[in-house]
C-alpha cells in the first residue's frame, strides 16, 4: 500500500498479542506540570481516551476533526495503533508534554516504548498530535493538518503544495507533477485526482510533519523517499523535488482498485509508471542486472526476498525493481488492459503467479529463472 519511505515505517510490531486491553495505561510524566491545568487537563482526557479506545480508522469517530481528512488518525499505522494496548511485551505510553503553539492549537507529546528480553528499555517512537477547540469542544488534530497552516502554500492544477520552509520550491517540476497527473488519469479512462502534496528535502522531515519526532529508523543512511496517505489523498515527498509520481500512482490505485493490493504489483507498477528513489525502473535494472551477474545463485522468492539490493547505494528495492520489470513486460505484450487486469484481481501471492501465468505464460515453479533472464537480456 506505502511506498518506503525508506524503512522508516517498519517498526510494526508482529510479536504475539497477549495482553488484556484493560491493563493498558496512559502515564502522565512528573515533568507535565501543567497536566491540571483546564484545557490542559481535557485535552490530555481527550487523547488518553482515544488512545484506551481502541479506535483506529473509524470515518465516525468522535476523537478526531474530520473536517479535513476522511480518516485522521491513519498516520498511526506506522506504529501499529491498534494494536497498542494488547502486544506482548507490554507498551508504555507516556504524554511526555503539553502546550499551546500556533493559531489555537496545543501539541501533545507521547512516548511509546516497552522492556525487551534483556529489561532494556526500548523506545519504539515520540509522537505528536495537536488539539483545537472545534464548535466549543476540543478536538484531535493530526500534525499534518496543524503544519498546513504554518507551511507555504501553492496550488498547481489539481495539487495543492504545502512547503517545508527549508525547501526551495521549483514550480517547473510541479507543472510535470501536474501534467503526469492528467496523463495517468487518461491512462485510466478517468477524471485527474486533487490531492495535497507535502514538500521537503529530506525524508526525516517528513517523518516528523507525520508526527514522529522519534521513530527507530530516522537517521538511516537513505534519506529521499515518501509515502502516500492514500486513505486521504495525500503524498508525502521528502525527495527535494515537487515531482514524486510513483506515490501518485499509489492513490490511483487504490482509488480505482481497493479490493486488490499485492505489494509486488503494485509497487511493481508504481515504478514502472514513476520509478523509485528518483531512478527510472530502466536505472534499477541495471543495478538488479549487475547483482544478478554476481549472484547467479540468487533465489527470486516473493517470501524472503526484500530489502535494498546490497551494493551500498540504498536505492534499489527487490520487490520494486523485479515487480516494476513484471510491469513493463505485461504492458509490452498487452498494454494498459493487461496492468488493470492485474491491479483489480491481484491479491495474494496465488493471484500474482496466476497473473503472470496467464499474461506472461511463466509458471510459478520457473519465475525466478525467469526473471534473471530477462534481466540480463
Amino acid at each position: 500500500m506505502k511506498q518506503a519511505l525508506l524503512l522508516f515505517f517498519l517498526i510494526v510490531n508482529t510479536i504475539g498479542h497477549a495482553q488484556n486491553p484493560t491493563d493498558f495505561e496512559v502515564k502522565i510524566d512528573t515533568n507535565v506540570e501543567n497536566a491540571n491545568d483546564p484545557e490542559e487537563k481535557e485535552i490530555i482526557a481527550l487523547w488518553t481516551a482515544y488512545l484506551k479506545s481502541g479506535e483506529y480508522e473509524n470515518a465516525e469517530t468522535t476523537h478526531w476533526d474530520t473536517s479535513q481528512y476522511r480518516i485522521p488518525d491513519n498516520f498511526l499505522w506506522m506504529v501499529n495503533i491498534k494494536t497498542v494496548r494488547t502486544r506482548t511485551p507490554k507498551v508504555q505510553c507516556t504524554i511526555l508534554g503539553i502546550f499551546p503553539v500556533e493559531n489555537g492549537h496545543y501539541a501533545i507529546k507521547t512516548s511509546l516504548a516497552h522492556l525487551d528480553e534483556n529489561n532494556t528499555i526500548v523506545l519504539e517512537a515520540i509522537l505528536s498530535v495537536y488539539a483545537k477547540k472545534v464548535n466549543g469542544k476540543y478536538l484531535l488534530i493530526n500534525s499534518s493538518q496543524y503544519h498546513k497552516d504554518i507551511w507555504q502554500k501553492k496550488k498547481v492544477g489539481n495539487i495543492t503544495y504545502y512547503i517545508h520552509p527549508m525547501h526551495q520550491f521549483d514550480e517547473k517540476d510541479a507543472i510535470r507533477m501536474n501534467v503526469f497527473n492528467e496523463e495517468i488519469s487518461k491512462m485510466f479512462t478517468t477524471s485527474p485526482i486533487p490531492f495535497d502534496y507535502f514538500l521537503s528535502s529530506y525524508s526525516r522531515e517528513i517523518v516528523r510533519l507525520l508526527g514522529y519526532d522519534y521513530m527507530s529508523k530516522i537517521y538511516i543512511p537513505g534519506q529521499t523517499g515518501g509515502v502516500a496517505d492514500i486513505r486521504n489523498r495525500s503524498v508525502y515527498a521528502g525527495n527535494n523535488s515537487a515531482y514524486y509520481a510513483h506515490e501518485l500512482v499509489h492513490i490511483y490505485t487504490h482509488e480505482l482498485f481497493p479490493d486488490a493490493d499485492h505489494f509486488w504489483l503494485n509497487e511493481g507498477f508504481a515504478t514502472y509508471m514513476g520509478g523509485s528513489g528518483g531512478n527510472e525502473l530502466d536505472w534499477h535494472i541495471e543495478k538488479l542486472k549487475a547483482y544478478v551477474l554476481e549472484n547467479p545463485g540468487l533465489e527470486i522468492s516473493l517470501q524472503n526476498l526484500r530489502g535494498y539490493i546490497p551494493n551500498g547505494e540504498h536505492h534499489t528495492e527487490f520487490r520494486y525493481v523485479i515487480g516494476g520489470l513484471v510491469c513493463k513486460k505485461v504492458f509490452e505484450k498487452h498494454g494498459m488492459q493487461g496492468i488493470i487486469d492485474g491491479l483489480r484481481t491481484v491479491d495474494t501471492d496465488e493471484d500474482f503467479f496466476s497473473f503472470i501465468k496467464e499474461k506472461l505464460g511463466v509458471s510459478q515453479e520457473n519465475f525466478s529463472t525467469y526473471i534473471k533472464k530477462i534481466v540480463i537480456e
